[in-house]
């Protein structure tokens, strides 16, 4: 244990608990809306579920590097045809197909594959800056190809969108020419006029974005309601009002329920958070010695960061609803496993070793 950044510790613990913290608040309200007799289902899950993450978490920090690139390797040659399978097999939900249903439990292949999946980009990008012949880029870019083609199938827009936001940097860091880098911009924004064009769902979803009104708007409508009847202090826990109505209060609408409930003070504390392990996270990852260590440290902080502040963003109405959890604190077995996963490696990834950094620094505050 005293290896491990003691700060990221201290933020991973606070994380898990919040996130209990938080289903217990939004657990009455969901099982009440889904006539499911006990209050706290949601909650006794989510507790189960944060210590499968937090043993998840231990277990990934333990590893060394060349380990933790060889399970990633691994994951991702399991979960990535498994996100294809699901996108054929899987129930579907809300007009997707994302989840494999085991009855007890459901896997949503996805949320396994993208802390892999950056793992074995930086593995692929640190060694293309090493050997200069080595295809590195060109294989991470075909991987994440792939993988757009998998989730999109599903369809998941949101998840596509994540991955390529936590690539690009990565492709920069690793010394891409600005042209290249440009050109991918410009794709990307061809990419998203075309799913603009092809995909009714994220098509409506768009136009409720720009024209918050009617029915394709409730949620967002209603997410900021509770935001704004949270005041500064909040309404008290489990005093809030305007979670009842909201579908997915317990999943992709939790920053709202805790900005009800909590307040102003407490969404904002929630928001410095995952301030914090950017910051924490980036500024350790500077200093690593090892391009491969960099580049995955990095990328996990990212991956870790975007889609808290994808969440928050969507709870404000600053972006179109995308059906993104909140890690650590949005219900799910899934996302929970995931996000522990990523912050595992990034413990192990940023722990003391000896000649791992290129200064001391502060190494412990």
């Amino acid at each position: 244990m005293r290896t491990y950044d003691r700060p990221l510790l201290a933020i991973a613990a606070t994380l898990f608990v919040l996130g209990i913290l938080f289903s217990m608040s939004t657990s009455p309200a969901a099982t009440a809306r889904m006539s499911i007799e006990e209050a706290f289902y949601f909650a006794g899950r989510q507790t189960a579920y944060a210590a499968l993450g937090v043993v998840v978490l231990f277990t990934v920090a333990l590893l060394d590097p060349r380990h933790l690139r060889r399970a990633a390797t691994v994951c991702v040659a399991v979960f990535l045809p498994l996100c294809a399978l699901a996108a054929w097999v899987g129930p579907e939900v809300k007009g997707a197909q994302r989840w494999f249903d085991f009855g007890v439990f459901s896997l949503q292949p996805s949320e396994i594959l993208k802390p892999a999946l950056i793992v074995v980009w930086a593995w692929m990008l640190s060694e293309s800056m090493k050997q200069a012949a080595f295809p590195g880029r060109i294989v991470s870019i075909a991987l994440y190809l792939i993988t757009a083609a998998a989730l999109l199938m599903q369809p998941d827009i949101g998840q596509t969108a994540l991955l390529g936001l936590c690539l690009a940097p990565l492709l920069i860091l690793s010394g891409m020419a600005l042209r290249w880098v440009l050109g991918g911009g410009v794709l990307a924004a061809l990419a998203a006029w075309a799913i603009y064009e092809f995909y009714p769902h994220a098509r409506e979803r768009v136009d409720a974005f720009l024209n918050p009104e009617g029915d394709a708007a409730y949620q967002v409508t209603r997410s900021l309601e509770a935001i704004a009847s949270g005041g500064v202090f909040g309404r008290g826990p489990g005093e809030g009002v305007i979670k009842r109505q909201l579908p997915d209060a317990h999943a992709d609408f939790v920053f709202a329920v805790a900005a009800e409930e909590f307040g102003l003070l407490a969404s904002v504390g929630l928001i410095a958070l995952f301030g914090a392990l950017a910051f924490r996270g980036l500024s350790r990852a500077s200093r690593l010695n090892d391009p491969f260590e960099q580049l995955a440290a990095a990328g996990l902080i990212t991956l870790l960061v975007a889609q808290a502040s994808i969440h928050v963003a969507v709870n404000l109405s600053l972006l179109p609803a995308k059906g993104m959890t909140l890690p650590f604190i949005s219900f799910g077995g899934s996302s929970m496993v995931g996000s522990a996963l990523a912050f595992g490696a990034c413990l192990s990834l940023l722990r003391d070793r000896p000649g791992a950094y290129l200064y001391a620094g502060r190494r412990r505050d």
